[in-house]
């Protein structure tokens, strides 16, 4: 694992997209905790769907810009990053909006990642991502989102969520009323 992570740092800013696909029925809660010890940042799947390439665990599949399947073996095999390298030649650059921020950024939270507590004194680490009414929408560090009933959460919690809620609506209210009058 430590292989693909160094990988994927090496490569997604050049355009390279990593999927981790698992394929031996291992239980959310395993895959889990394999994603956050290794802190992986690419998304992860529970099976696929399509060609079987190989009976080997790890296996890598290298496909260039246009789908077209380039390289297939073990990740530690040289080709593999022979094959990434030349598939990237045809990648453009990661594009980025008007504001420089790259379409490969992390995304921007409701409130960053964090340590939250619930009333039962339990933790995890997550950045929320939204909220509608009560419930929270949250994201692990691997990427994986799940929805959570906020008022499950500590005092301290909730309130920063409030705070940070109350000066998104603030910021968006002001920005309307900035583009009021525009044409």
């Amino acid at each position: 694992m430590p292989h693909l992570v160094q990988m994927d740092k090496k490569y997604t800013n050049k355009g390279m997209v990593m999927i981790g696909a698992e394929v031996q029925n291992s239980s959310p809660e395993a895959i889990a905790k394999i994603a956050n010890s290794h802190k992986l940042k690419f998304t992860l799947t529970k099976g696929i769907r399509g060609p079987r390439l190989s009976n080997g665990i790890p296996h890598t599949a290298v496909f260039d810009v246009k789908g077209n399947l380039v390289f297939n073996g073990h990740p530690s095999n040289p080709a593999t990053e022979k094959a990434i390298k030349d598939a990237l030649k045809d990648a453009t650059p990661p594009s980025t909006d008007s504001a420089g921020n790259s379409f490969f950024n992390k995304p921007k939270y409701l409130v960053d990642e964090r340590t939250w507590t619930n009333t039962d004194g339990k933790t995890l680490k997550a950045a929320m991502v939204s909220l509608n009414g009560k419930t929270g929408k949250f994201r692990f560090p691997n990427g994986r989102t799940f929805n959570y009933d906020i008022t499950k959460l500590s005092e301290d919690d909730q309130s920063l969520i409030k705070e940070k809620a109350a000066s998104t609506e603030d910021k968006g209210d002001q920005e309307a009323e900035k583009n009021k009058f525009k044409f």
